[in-house]
This record gives structure tokens, C-alpha cells and sequence, in this order.
């Protein structure tokens, strides 16, 4: 019984502690608007939105225009959206500038890729 009470007393007394070191959600005021010409890593930045929306109407058009064969066009469809999810993702707290500098080179890739010119010889499904 005694063992039972000492445990008691040391696991109150260590929730008692945890508990006040717990903090709230500290607010620091209303975030100033930044100039469009200074960088600034707390916005996400449309622009990476924007490419792969355009990125994808390319991918369509080129399938529909048999440059891309459908699952050429699949692959790429699916790469645009695994960098429109990480830039929602990562964008959410900013865009660090390598987190910035990936998202450019997947792009870039992806625009490569759609705009690169059929191989001979390669059967279009």
C-alpha cells in the first residue's frame, strides 16, 4: 500500500509539473503587408499555383494533339500534382528558399518534359 501511494504522489506530482509548463498560443499582433519588392518567405506565392495550372493545360494539349502519349501524359499529370500538394503543404508557414528553389525545379522539369519533342519511332497510345 505504501508503494502504491508513493507512486501516486511522485505521478501528481510530475502531471503537476507538465502541466504548468504548458504555454497558450502567444500573439504577437496583426502581420505588417510586405512590398511586392522585397523577398519575403512568409508568402507562399501564387505564381508556383499559377504554373501548374498552366502546366496542366499544356499536358492536355499536348495529349490531345498526340505529343504526349497517354501515359507520358498521366505521369506528368501526376507530377503536377504532387507539386501543387507540396506547395500547399510547405506553403502553409512560407516557402523557405530551398523548399522555393524545389518547387522551381520540379516545375521547370515538368515544363521541360511537355515541351520536349517526340521521339521517333515511339508508339502513341
Amino acid at each position: 500500500m505504501r508503494r502504491f501511494a508513493l507512486l501516486f504522489l511522485l505521478a501528481a506530482a510530475a502531471s503537476a509539473t507538465a502541466s504548468a509548463q504548458i504555454v497558450g498560443k502567444r500573439d504577437y499582433g496583426p502581420v505588417p503587408a510586405s512590398s511586392p519588392f522585397l523577398a519575403d518567405s512568409r508568402l507562399p506565392g501564387p505564381a508556383i499555383h499559377r504554373e501548374v495550372s498552366d502546366l496542366e493545360g499544356r499536358i492536355e494539349r499536348a495529349r490531345e494533339s498526340g505529343a504526349l502519349s497517354r501515359n507520358e501524359a498521366r505521369r506528368l499529370e501526376r507530377e503536377a500534382r504532387a507539386i501543387g500538394r507540396l506547395a500547399r503543404l510547405w506553403g502553409r508557414d512560407g516557402l523557405s528558399p530551398s523548399e522555393r528553389a524545389e518547387l522551381d525545379n520540379r516545375a521547370a522539369y515538368l515544363r521541360d518534359a511537355v515541351n520536349r519533342p517526340a521521339r521517333s519511332g515511339r508508339r502513341r497510345g
